[in-house]
């Protein structure tokens, strides 16, 4: 079968761009890598950092899950999510809010949850959780503003329908370009983002009953087509997927069969073309992974 090491860089010899690989048994310990100590654009990957922090203010009382946030029509954010669509004044949960940035990925839900919780709170959770090397920049409306050549700084009406000016037209230059690993992006080390992951499958953060909360939200993840894809139906995978421009990264922890305890995969990327060739490449790394973990642990 060939060990981790072995399968992900065999997984990885005609990739359709570049990779980030971090694998982590949550039992054994045992890890495997391709550039994991690189730093990569995590586009909505980020959002695992988010929640985090959100748990932490609702155990330290400055957030209750279930007080509620009104959607107001200026704030909306693009991109992905359903939020954006609904009438103003809707009132969410903090909790719902978590949910939909999690597993429909809704950046309007995110924006709200960071008015909340503060970008800068989140770095320095992750500082105090000792992770050097995950640096979050921006909030989605930022990131996507700096997609399509914007920089204006907060949401508006104005801002939102310029976005889709843009986007529909092309009729822009990039100022900032989102998908290179710098500290001028929201980036993390394949390493650093599976260790928070690690810490989280393993209750090492927080209580118990707020990893449970996280690891259920991140089951209940839409987007299917990246880590669990290849992986034998019914295979319980907590992740989080994240799509920017030439990005496209997919982080979470897969549970094994037959107690064999679970993994915990990211797979962050860089230059890719061609979005559904990159989806498959993170398929079939999980299942490489996959394959020889259930093959060879007794």
């Amino acid at each position: 079968m060939g060990t981790w090491q072995q399968v992900i860089q065999e997984t990885l010899i005609d990739a359709p761009g570049v990779f980030g690989v971090a694998a982590t048994h949550l039992e054994t310990g045992e890890t495997a890598g391709n550039l994991e100590n690189e730093l990569f654009q995590l586009a909505s990957a980020f959002k695992i950092p988010i929640l985090v922090t959100l748990m932490r203010d609702v155990e330290a009382g400055k957030i209750t899950l279930d007080q509620r946030v009104t959607l107001k029509w200026e704030e909306r954010v693009p991109g992905s999510g359903i939020l954006q669509e609904l009438d103003a004044g809707a009132a969410l949960t903090v909790k719902d809010l978590a949910t939909l940035m999690t597993i429909v990925s809704d950046n309007f839900a995110t924006d709200l949850i960071l008015q909340l919780v503060g970008l800068d709170n989140v770095n320095a959770h992750m500082r105090e959780l000792g992770f050097s090397q995950i640096h979050l920049r921006h909030n989605c409306w930022q990131l996507l503003n700096h997609c399509v050549g914007m920089e204006e700084p907060a949401a508006s009406p104005e801002g939102f329908a310029e976005f889709e000016r843009r986007e529909e037209t092309d009729d822009y230059e990039i100022l900032l370009d989102v998908s290179q690993g710098t500290l001028e992006n929201n980036v993390a080390t394949p390493a650093e983002l599976n260790r928070l992951l690690v810490m989280i499958g393993k209750k090492e953060i927080l209580t118990p009953a707020s990893c449970d909360l996280m690891l259920d939200i991140l089951r209940r993840q839409h987007y299917n087509s990246r880590l669990p894809y290849l992986l034998p139906p019914g295979t319980k995978v907590a992740h989080k997927t994240g799509t920017v421009n030439e990005v496209v990264n997919d982080a979470g922890i897969i549970y094994l069969p037959d107690n064999k305890g679970a993994i915990a995969v990211t797979v962050l990327s860089r230059g890719i073309k061609d979005k559904q060739a990159a989806e498959l490449t993170i398929a079939k790394v999980a299942k490489a992974v996959y394959d020889v973990t259930v093959g060879s642990k007794e």
